[in-house]
């Protein structure tokens, strides 16, 4: 769990879960055509909080990142790192977060559950699978750019709060 490595990664890994999660749950209303109401973006941003910050607790993803990064031959904080790492970790928080966040707008939605009664929508779980493949890259694109701005930030927050940190167990040391 690298999430509890250091008080650095942690700092790092709360605000980035707590900024996209916000950024994917206001896309999710509106890439669903979803009616935008404060507790439909509260409903959403607490989903997509949880499923990122669980993802981020269970999954390695910078030492997965780091990993293919020498794997490719690309050197730590150089941009062609900072673009593989985003895209490695953007990957999976995306991914968990479209599919969960998609089933919470879809499934016991009286509105799908009418339409489908009405004949009008095959299934609510052809909605949800089309929902996902449909929202899938478009929330991809939103997460990977602001990633860049909220990891920049979060690392600011991180800096401030306990100093520069690498050590001898860093992603960027090999390990």
């Amino acid at each position: 769990m690298n999430f509890y490595k250091n008080h650095f990664g942690m700092i790092i890994s709360s605000v980035v879960a707590i900024c996209i999660s916000l950024i994917m749950a206001t896309a999710a209303i509106f890439v669903a055509h979803l009616e935008f109401s404060v507790p439909a973006l509260i409903k959403n941003w607490g989903t997509a909080f949880l499923t990122i910050s669980l993802t981020g607790m269970l999954l390695p993803l910078t030492d997965w990142s780091f990993a293919l990064g020498r794997k490719l031959g690309l050197k730590p904080e150089t941009l062609p790192h900072v673009l593989l790492e985003n895209a490695v970790a953007t990957l999976f928080f995306n991914t968990a977060a479209t599919i969960v966040l998609t089933a919470v707008n879809v499934f016991n939605n009286p509105a799908i559950e009418g339409a489908v009664a009405a004949g009008a929508l095959p299934s609510v779980s052809a909605v949800f699978i089309s929902g996902v493949v449909h929202d899938w890259p478009i929330m991809f694109v939103i997460s990977y750019i602001f990633a860049f701005f909220v990891t920049k930030l979060a690392i600011k927050i991180a800096v401030a709060s306990v100093g520069d940190l690498k050590t001898a167990e860093s992603p960027q040391n090999g390990h």
